[in-house]
């Protein structure tokens, strides 16, 4: 199996806005892959599901997709690789957004050993890895040491081309981090950056990062309804790529809760009832 054709169309469906399509796509294909022994091709494309469930909200198969793929690869003598470290991370990631960041973080501390000893300093695969450590340390409360990975893998992507995208993305996590500590003015010039990035990526799926930290930041500002606002691109956004999911609804929750602070009963109300009906 080409391999490289099947993500090359599953990216595709993707971008297209297929989004069903391309997780039920791609679910083929590893099904396939299973029943015909090709235990390398199935285990590419559980990695790729394992990011396609969790950004859909779905742990269980985000979780299920990362346990098949590490096995399928420690079955075919791959353990230890920087393939057996991709989908570590993948699964660490998941752990980190679904809020077992406790669990992620010595996954991601297992990648991070492979990765020293495997790849150089400049790979850009460090930048990525030193990035969604500190998103699982912020989860954590640890915002001192997210803060030094979020400016170690600044470093790296400020030595790189065409990773526009994950400088904006960085520069938006440092500012939650400044956030975290109360320190709004030095959030804020971290959050324009990030937005002017964004600005020259229209579509750009991590712009949802900037949107939610501009609503934390415009409501700790005790400016609601600028928060209101941001939750709610958000919650659009979020809708227009994968539904009223979990996600979905969390950014619905943040929309209400700024309503209600600006005094706007009805649109919070409005808000709370879209959360409770996501998912149904």
């Amino acid at each position: 199996m080409d391999i490289e054709n099947v993500l090359r169309r599953f990216e595709e469906l993707l971008s297209q806005g297929r989004v069903g399509e391309a997780g039920q796509y791609l679910e083929e294909t590893a099904a396939v892959s299973e029943r015909g022994g090709d235990g390398l091709a199935e285990a590419s494309c559980r990695n790729e599901l394992t990011g396609f469930w969790r950004v859909c909200g779905q742990r269980e198969k985000s979780y299920a997709s990362a346990e098949r793929a590490l096995a399928l690869l420690s079955e075919n003598g791959l353990a230890g690789s920087i393939d057996y470290a991709t989908a570590l991370l993948n699964y660490a990631t998941a752990k980190s957004a679904f809020g077992e960041s406790a669990e992620a973080l010595p996954l991601y501390r297992r990648v991070e050993e492979c990765y020293r000893e495997l790849l150089p300093a400049s790979d850009y695969r460090r930048a990525s890895l030193y990035n969604n450590m500190a998103q699982a340390l912020l989860r954590d409360g640890n915002t001192k040491e997210a803060a030094e990975y979020f400016e170690k893998s600044l470093r790296l992507l400020a030595e790189m081309t065409d990773v526009d995208s994950e400088r904006a993305t960085c520069n938006t996590n440092i500012a939650f981090c400044l956030l975290a500590e109360g320190r709004l003015d030095e959030a804020q010039k971290s959050l324009e950056v990030a937005e002017e990035g964004f600005r020259l990526l229209p579509g750009d799926p991590h712009y949802d990062g900037a949107l939610s930290c501009r609503g934390r930041l415009e409501y700790l500002r005790g400016r609601y309804e600028e928060a209101a606002e941001a939750y709610r691109r958000l919650a659009d956004n979020i809708e227009g790529r994968f539904g009223r999911n979990i996600n979905y609804a969390a950014a619905c929750r943040s929309c209400a809760k700024a309503f209600a602070a600006a005094g706007l009963a009805d649109e919070a109300e409005r808000f709370r009832l879209l959360a409770e009906l996501a998912g149904r």
